[in-house]
């Protein structure tokens, strides 16, 4: 094992999602690791992905902010356009982007599921065909989708299993696109996270055991979040770590991976 196999210096990387929380954690920590970053989101009103591209930039990296819906084609044809004419290539994609939807599936209209499958799958599909032909031309990339143990196993929460369905969906198409793509050297891997810490912070509501009034039950349970072994929530940079790794030749024989960072929620 070499260290070197874990830079990124001279690499090109696209984050989609990056104004907040996690995928601020990945422009960040690819930046770190020696990588010019593009940040995209939909929102830059309030200046903060614009202030990630000057934290970029004061990293030592070169940055471009680039304002796109990566649920519009168009979008995202010019995200890829601006980054190819800045860089004249792209290593990396982190799809990091992500919705959420308080309703359960026999609640949610249709609105909110066109709204839900935009972003969450049809975005992530959009992204990933735009850069697969620069990535399949230079024999070599590496794509990163955000999938979530929701994507994986059904969630308790009713209201989160529109997000799921969703999310497994993102987990299959890492999986597909690894096999297309894989034949030109470009891998693709996905993160499955079970609870972030969340950028703004909100509240999260974990179902009360029923004989939570035995002190040991109540003991454990007020550690942290049940069912995760660690006991708490990860940071973003504990799953911009994992993106890194992904990202980098250290990784180089890894492809078609759901690679779970949950603290053990899914053993």
């Amino acid at each position: 094992m070499s260290l070197a196999d874990f830079s990124l210096a001279g690499k090109t990387a696209i984050v989609v999602g990056a104004r907040r929380g996690m995928g601020r954690a990945f422009a960040l920590g690819f930046a770190e690791a020696g990588a010019d970053v593009v940040v995209s989101d939909l929102k830059i009103e309030d200046g903060h992905l614009a202030a990630l591209g000057d934290r970029i930039e004061q990293m030592g990296c070169k940055s471009v902010v680039v304002q796109a819906d990566m649920s519009k084609k168009d979008d995202v044809n010019r995200l890829v356009a601006q980054t190819m004419d800045e860089f004249g290539g792209i290593d990396i994609l982190a799809n990091v982007a992500v919705l959420y939807h308080g309703a359960s599936l026999l609640d949610l209209d249709e609105d909110g599921w066109d709204l839900l499958t935009d972003v969450n799958l049809k975005g992530y599909w959009l992204t990933c065909q735009a850069v697969a032909p620069i990535m399949q031309a230079q024999k070599s990339g590496s794509i990163i989708n955000m999938t979530s143990r929701g994507g994986l196993r059904a969630h308790g929460e009713k209201a989160m299993g529109n997000y799921c369905v969703t999310k497994s969906g993102i987990a299959m198409m890492t999986r597909q696109l690894a096999r297309l793509l894989g034949p030109d050297n470009v891998r693709v891997n996905a993160i499955a996270p079970s609870l972030v810490r969340p950028d703004p912070p909100r509240v999260f509501n974990f179902d009360t055991p029923d004989n939570l009034s035995d002190p040991e039950v109540a003991s454990a349970w007020l550690q942290g979040p049940p069912g995760i072994p660690l006991r708490r929530m990860a940071e973003p940079e504990e799953m911009a770590n994992a993106a890194v790794f992904l990202a980098s030749d250290a990784a180089s024989f890894v492809t078609g991976t759901v690679l779970n960072v949950d603290g053990g929620d899914m053993a």
